[in-house]
């Protein structure tokens, strides 16, 4: 098996519910671990989510501290997820480990809602306009990392095509359908994609128009991500220069999902997102 990433988010999310059970029982990391055959030091590398857990072993610790479903059971799907390879190992050499939970996590995800109001969502992105963005964003230093990134992004739109994919909304900012990044060809060709993508029965696009005057939130990209329904786990995502920003705490969640809702009700609808397309492409 490959190498996995040492601390990801599904051991995070088990080392919190492990650490909580223990305290709620009165039981110290030493005590805990007595019962368990188990270090002290170990059991707190695992509930501080920076050790991997095996799956008979995550058995072993919910038998002894006798955890009922339906928590037994999202803990050892999370814990058997960590473990499965997938696709992203093969960049393992080229990107941070975080980018590569990422992937894991949205291979997962049953449920993507996501607001983009500077470019198109990554997994809606034809390859000449991902190229595009990269060329724009990056810095010199990091130019030669292009063609990985554009792979990796490709990669990533697996999911879009596969036989259970996740239902996923996307929002829009009507700005990013005028800004023709990489030229008026490769934005017409994007934009085409967008009304092909939006026409599948698993993703609704819908843009925010020019017409509502003053922003309604102020960040302008978040991802909420939900895996399992109901979820076994679910998170916030927010691109930054350097990298992205995990939120995965309940109140993180509701409050960025609760503007997600407030932003869905007064975007445009699909059948009028989709005119606006429509338009915007046959001007360029």
């Amino acid at each position: 098996m490959r190498e996995q990433p040492t601390s990801s988010a599904r051991t995070r999310r088990i080392g919190r519910e492990l650490r909580g059970i223990r305290e709620a029982a009165g039981l110290t990391l030493n005590a805990a671990g007595r019962r368990l055959e188990r270090a002290g030091s170990s059991l707190s590398l695992i509930e501080n989510g920076k050790q991997n857990i095996r799956v008979r072993d995550l058995k072993h610790i919910l038998d002894v501290y006798a955890v009922p479903d339906p928590l037994r059971t999202t803990l050892l799907t999370l814990a058997e997820q960590n473990l499965r390879p997938g696709w992203w190992a093969d960049f393992k050499h080229d990107l941070h480990p975080a980018d590569l939970d990422y992937a894991s996590l949205e291979a997962a995800a049953t449920r993507l809602n996501i607001l983009e109001q500077n470019v198109i969502p990554g997994l809606l992105q034809t390859k000449d306009y991902a190229r595009a963005i990269q060329r724009t964003s990056l810095i010199e230093s990091e130019l030669s990392k292009a063609d990985i990134y554009v792979r990796y992004r490709m990669a990533r739109q697996r999911i879009v095509h596969q036989d259970d994919p996740p239902q996923i909304t996307a929002i829009i900012g009507e700005t990013t359908l005028h800004r023709p990044l990489g030229g008026p060809g490769v934005m017409r060709a994007q934009l085409q994609k967008l009304l092909e993508e939006s026409d599948k029965e698993n993703i609704t696009v819908q843009v925010l128009p020019l017409t509502l005057g003053a922003p309604v939130y102020t960040s302008s990209a978040f991802l909420v991500l939900y895996i399992g329904q109901p979820p076994a786990l679910s998170a916030v995502f927010i691109d930054h220069l350097t990298g992205r920003w995990m939120l995965d705490s309940t109140p993180d969640v509701v409050r960025y999902q609760d503007a997600f809702d407030r932003l869905r009700r007064i975007a445009l609808s699909e059948t009028d997102s989709r005119a606006l397309i429509h338009r915007v492409k046959s001007e360029l």
